[in-house]
């Protein structure tokens, strides 16, 4: 691995319009997710959700910038113009190169959207399909391409548990669940099989933002739109998520449990664990589920995060831990750094100390995910 460039922890794909029709178990065939060609844009249509356009947002302004192009409209809403790193792994290899990144973790990209789907036993066949893609496309160059396999949530856990094996005996590095509150709590006791499976075997549990029916911009225009729905669903889950794991008692359970926070920024944390243990303090002692320590020592312990362009949250660093903070570039979102990732990491990251630059942009993911 070149030593002088980042490791990201946070990428995506844009997966190939026929993966499920190509892959998902003979059943569904006729329920496949796809992309339908419509007139003034491309929609991604999943059994029981609204179709979804996203594709210009996701993987094809990524190439306006590299061209110096400025974003006007959304009027290239179409898959033919997905940049071709984002499905094609040599194509990726190249862009990497262009960003200085010497490996990334891969996330999902239009399969965000099935953690929603309502058909317990479809949504499975559709992720056990995509984990199997994205283990084929990681392939290409398993040290550089790091996968996070998707879980079915919802239905038996055990079907979660087997998906977290399947995942490991393909080469995938963690496994990933939605944000937010769960329909299922954390503490519900649903979840003991699959904690206990990721805490004997070391496999990272990454929850990233994702889709759900009920955030598909049903904001009012006038109330703010998508933005407020794309802002709720970068920060304000991760919020909910943060909170709700450490109350619930689970880090305490499972000490071992290793959590990332993905693509949810760092600049709010440090706030709201002076209030967790500020609550804490004065109410522990009638709280349940009873925790035998402020909720701050097992965020510090257990929980990760990466963050994009977070010059904010790097200042509060004195008050993290600073081992568990990983940058990323988010590629090829409208909202990560591709491909002025240098240039962005030397503004943000200005005055710190280059060994903690080091850990910042390299290290710390590198460790996490057990790269040479």
């Amino acid at each position: 691995m070149d030593q002088a460039r980042f490791v990201s922890s946070d990428g995506h794909v844009i997966e190939p319009s026929d993966l499920w029709i190509e892959r998902i178990d003979r059943r569904f065939r006729d329920r496949a997710p796809h992309v339908e060609h419509r007139e003034k844009f491309d929609v991604f249509c999943v059994d029981g959700l609204t179709p979804f356009a996203g594709t210009d947002l996701g993987g094809v302004m990524a190439t306006f910038k590299v061209e110096g192009r400025q974003i006007e409209d959304r009027s290239h809403n179409r898959k033919s113009e997905v940049r071709a790193g984002a499905y094609d792994p040599r194509a990726r290899l190249k862009d990497q190169d262009l960003d200085n990144i010497a490996a990334e973790v891969i996330y999902p990209g239009d399969a965000l959207f099935l953690f929603a789907a309502p058909d317990l036993e479809y949504k499975h066949a559709c992720i056990r399909a995509y984990n199997d893609w994205l283990a084929d496309f990681c392939s290409a160059a398993p040290d550089r391409l790091l996968g996070a396999a998707m879980l079915p949530i919802g239905g038996p856990i055990e079907a979660a548990v087997e998906e977290v094996r399947r995942a490991r005996n393909k080469g995938l590095r963690t496994v990933c669940i939605p944000s937010g509150y769960p329909k299922i709590p954390f503490g519900d006791p649903y979840y003991q099989p699959l904690f206990s499976e990721l805490q004997e075997t070391g496999t990272p549990l990454s929850i990233h933002n994702a889709a759900t029916e009920q955030q598909f911009m049903n904001v009012p225009r006038l109330a703010g739109g998508a933005t407020i729905t794309f802002l709720e669903n970068k920060y304000v889950d991760h919020f909910r998520t943060l909170t709700s794991m450490i109350m619930s008692g689970v880090p305490q359970a499972f000490p071992k449990l290793k959590v990332v926070l993905v693509e949810g920024g760092i600049g709010w944390i440090a706030a709201i664990l002076h209030t967790m243990d500020h609550w804490w303090e004065d109410h522990h002692r009638w709280l349940q589920p009873r925790l035998d320590e402020k909720p701050s020592f097992y965020c510090h312990r257990q929980f990760h995060f990466t963050f994009e362009e977070d010059r904010a949250g790097l200042l509060t660093r004195e008050l993290l831990n600073v081992d568990h903070l990983m940058w990323g570039s988010d590629y090829p979102h409208t909202e990560g750094t591709f491909p002025r990732s240098r240039a962005q990491v030397a503004k943000d990251f200005a005055g710190l100390e280059p060994e903690l630059i080091e850990k910042l942009v390299k290290e710390n993911c590198r460790r996490l995910y057990g790269l040479n």
